[in-house]
């Protein structure tokens, strides 16, 4: 019954969401009305330049924070179960950074070398965050376990060494270093169609294979053990898992650079909202993901203006104290 009531509830809030995301089309450095952006996403006649703002920079703009958001959050949903802990994140454990440096590194050869370098962005991302991850992973374990501070540790070691791999790049690369570094602390500047496709493909297929397995993420959480015992084939899931996962992070990472802590807070805050059955929760992550991201891109172009603050900056700030909540509560409860 609570199930049902929580899949109602989940449906029933589902298109007061999508308003509020259509509503930020409004809002940036120029107001436009809700009325216009109405008319233009239906296609009314409005004004020349509002119809070139609504249709060309803002709508992929919220469209590919949509799909980034329900990347991460996704993502973020699906570590947790796999290594039932709820501070695991493309984030933390070194996902996201590894990405951004193959990401870097294809831009860079592109820019010296080989132009036709940079259409395989999201395959150097990849394959660069899925060393990070396995290296986080592997030497975080022991004993079959993942203890939570050697989780976090692995994560902070493998974001400081590709860190500092990102910076080499940038200095010998010399190419567009302000708007390189701006772009690592998450944007959505610039956000073109084929951006918006290549993610919104990506982000749904991820939310559908998730959903897929998730009596098996389900059964993960109870531990492995119990897992096994229910026929589950728990290094090939989770094998999946992360390669699944650092695909889907990597393509997001290409497009909009490193956005930290989304995929810590929004599985957290669907679990709460519409409990931890991952076939309902899953979706949930993905619309809070990509809500958050939208509410928190349009906050970043729109009050700052004439600056523009990057998103990593505004979720970080919000999700780090959130970050040492739970982090307190696990210790506590351990």
């Amino acid at each position: 019954m609570v199930k049902n009531s929580r899949e109602g509830i989940f449906w029933i809030t589902l298109p007061f969401i999508l308003i509020f995301i259509l509503a930020n089309i409004a809002f940036g450095p120029v107001y436009i009305p809700v009325l216009e952006v109405f008319k233009a996403l239906v296609g009314m006649k409005v004004p020349l330049t509002d119809k070139i703002i609504i249709l060309q920079l803002r709508l992929p703009r919220i469209l590919l924070g949509l799909g980034v958001g329900a990347a991460l959050s996704v993502t973020g949903n699906a570590f947790q179960a796999m290594l039932k802990n709820p501070l695991a994140d493309p984030y933390i454990l070194g996902v996201s950074s590894g990405a951004a440096f193959g990401a870097i590194l294809a831009n860079v050869i592109a820019q010296l070398y080989y132009p036709n370098f940079v259409f395989y962005m999201w395959i150097f991302a990849f394959v660069f965050g899925l060393v990070a991850t396995s290296l986080t992973y592997f030497v975080s374990r022991r004993g079959g376990k993942l203890p939570t501070t050697e989780l976090i540790l692995s994560g902070v070691i493998v974001n400081l060494m590709f860190g500092a791999g990102v910076t080499f790049l940038i200095v010998y690369g010399w190419r567009d270093v302000q708007v390189t570094s701006f772009w690592l602390l998450g944007s959505l500047s610039g956000a073109g169609w084929h951006d918006v496709i290549l993610v919104g493909i990506s982000s749904i297929a991820s939310v559908v294979f998730f959903m897929s397995i998730s009596k098996y993420l389900n059964a993960m959480v109870a531990g492995e053990e119990e897992a096994a015992y229910l026929g589950v084939n728990v290094e090939m899931m989770k094998l999946t898992i992360f390669v699944v996962g650092t695909l889907v992070t990597a393509i997001a990472v290409s497009t909009s650079g490193i956005i930290g802590f989304v995929g810590l807070i929004m599985p957290h805050m669907s679990r709460r909202l519409f409990g931890s059955d991952h076939k309902i929760s899953m979706p949930a992550s993905a619309i809070l993901g990509g809500t958050f991201i939208v509410a928190c891109d349009t906050v970043a172009r729109s009050a700052f203006t004439p600056s523009e603050m990057p998103i990593g900056t505004i979720t970080a700030l919000i999700g780090a104290p959130i970050f040492i909540y739970i982090l307190r509560r696990r210790v506590q409860n351990v």
